[in-house]
């Protein structure tokens, strides 16, 4: 089940239990008091060092019209403003600041780009994975004849929304000007992307950029640590029971918005051993997603625990659950 195509709404929720049928996955919320009870509770079988083969690409990519909904409504306010699809937008981008004679240009007479990149919310377990179409900020500046002392880029979106990052940043992480999701014209016209870096700076229908020479270059928000390293299963075995000796394929998502996954961990016995399978060569600027196949030697009732483990070392402070059962 390697589908390229994934449906992915996900609460804004510090977890979030995914569960998934061949139309779609839709995340539901959960109590993590009433959750960690349940654990508790109950009694599952266990399997030390649990095996299974383990896969990972990192093209499977979130329909626009998930896109589009996400980071829209459902985590309001927390990505670069929420009325993405209201209001009619533009291509057209004014260029501005100090040093420099303003102009504007429009996106789509530019070269465009196409590319698979992760936007994840700062403050939220809201992540999606999309194809994306539009115009590398350098392409848009290309007539800026910026002066050495600019160092400051304010995207100021039409409702007044603006966001401040050093100009050598967004730059060097090939930020974009996006009017493209899936193919599918963004609702507002066009997007600001930024590899690597929360939504917040994620700014929707652009009419203008300032570029300025600050004393003081602005910092750029991270990730809260709750979410560093986040992992999610898609209960694919949801509501269905398995054999002895039949295989069940679990699968899955992990990210860390600008730390590389390395590694997905598995335990079938309550975190007291673990399973890595590295993830070699996966990239910050798109998420991991994962393949695990077992096949169960028992009967029994079992939880099987994933984390994830970053480049840098950091392991998922959340980890994701699922239960399954073998008769």
């Amino acid at each position: 089940m390697n589908k390229k195509t994934r449906r992915i709404l996900s609460g804004a929720s510090t977890a979030a239990l995914l569960t998934s049928a061949a139309a779609q996955v839709v995340a539901q919320e959960v109590n993590l008091d009433v959750a960690a009870e349940a654990v508790q509770a109950v009694e599952y079988d266990k399997v030390a060092g649990v095996k299974g083969e383990f896969t990972f690409d990192q093209d499977v990519v979130t329909p626009a019209d998930e896109v589009f909904s996400l980071f829209g409504s459902v985590v309001t306010g927390l990505c670069a403003k929420p009325d993405f699809a209201l209001g009619e937008g533009s291509t057209l981008v004014n260029v501005g600041g100090d040093f420099i004679e303003s102009y504007t240009v429009d996106l789509k007479e530019k070269v465009s780009q196409v590319r698979t990149l992760l936007c994840s919310c700062a403050t939220a377990a809201a992540t999606v994975n999309a194809k994306i179409t539009g115009v590398l900020l350098k392409d848009v500046l290309e007539l800026a004849k910026l002066d050495e002392r600019v160092n400051t880029i304010a995207v100021k979106g039409a409702d007044g929304y603006t966001a401040k990052l050093p100009l050598r940043y967004a730059l060097d992480k090939d930020a974009m000007f996006v009017y493209q999701v899936g193919g599918k014209d963004v609702p507002s016209g066009n997007q600001f992307w930024v590899p690597e870096t929360v939504a917040k700076y994620f700014t929707r229908n652009v009419m203008e950029i300032e570029l300025t020479a600050e004393a003081e270059v602005p910092a750029v928000d991270a990730r809260e640590d709750a979410y560093r390293a986040e992992v999610a299963v898609m209960n694919t075995v949801q509501g269905r029971e398995f054999a002895v000796n039949e295989t069940i394929t679990f699968e899955g998502y992990s990210d860390d918005c600008g730390d590389a996954i390395a590694a997905i961990e598995f335990s079938l016995d309550g975190g007291e051993t673990w399973t890595t399978y590295e993830t070699a060569n996966a990239t910050a600027d798109k998420w991991v997603y994962w393949h695990f196949s077992y096949t169960p030697e028992a009967a029994g009732t079992y939880q099987l625990t994933v984390r994830a483990r970053t480049q840098s070392g950091n392991v998922s402070p959340m980890a994701a659950n699922v239960v399954f059962n073998v008769i």
